[in-house]
């Protein structure tokens, strides 16, 4: 790869992001050499406001909201708006991110960090659900009984988070 691929001018310092994200080093390097590959396989040039989206994103473990990662972008970088939302609409198109809806807002996740979530649809806490063995089953029946080849899959649990479910119970009463 090209060696100012990973020097972006208007990225912060993927040091600060993964700190912040909570994600080890290595998962955000493993992560963004993914990206990169994924990048350079689509022939798309990485600008700086490309580069700053993949170190954002790359250094997170659960989907954000597209509003979000712009917000946080132009305020964190030299990025205007514009800019980041091309950036993710390329990504998109490159398969690079994935675009789901998660408690009725646009979110977006690399499309190499798979997972599941229990959404509250009162105040849109996201849970993670672990790896389900039985899910990766269904999909391989589904596929063998389709004739589909199953790329990917978005499973979203609505109801109400502890808290949630409790103020609706004090409030009932």
């Amino acid at each position: 790869m090209n060696p100012s691929v990973t020097a972006c001018t208007c990225a912060p310092p993927a040091a600060s992001l993964s700190a912040e994200a909570g994600l080890a080093a290595p998962a955000v390097a493993a992560r963004r050499d993914w990206a990169l590959a994924r990048c350079h396989h689509a022939r798309l040039a990485l600008t700086g406001p490309r580069c700053a989206v993949l170190d954002f994103l790359c250094a997170r473990a659960v989907p954000i909201v597209v509003e979000a990662l712009v917000r946080e972008l132009v305020a964190q970088t030299r990025c205007h708006f514009v800019s980041v939302y091309r950036a993710v609409r390329s990504f998109e198109g490159a398969g690079v991110l994935r675009p789901a809806t998660l408690a009725g807002q646009r979110v977006v996740r690399l499309a190499c960090a798979g997972g599941d979530y229990l959404v509250c649809r009162q105040c849109g806490l996201a849970a993670r659900l672990g790896e389900a063995a039985e899910l990766s089953a269904f999909e391989t029946q589904l596929a063998a009984r389709t004739g589909y080849r199953i790329e990917y899959h978005w499973l979203e649990l609505s109801g109400l988070c502890h808290r949630c479910h409790r103020l609706n119970q004090a409030f009932a009463v």
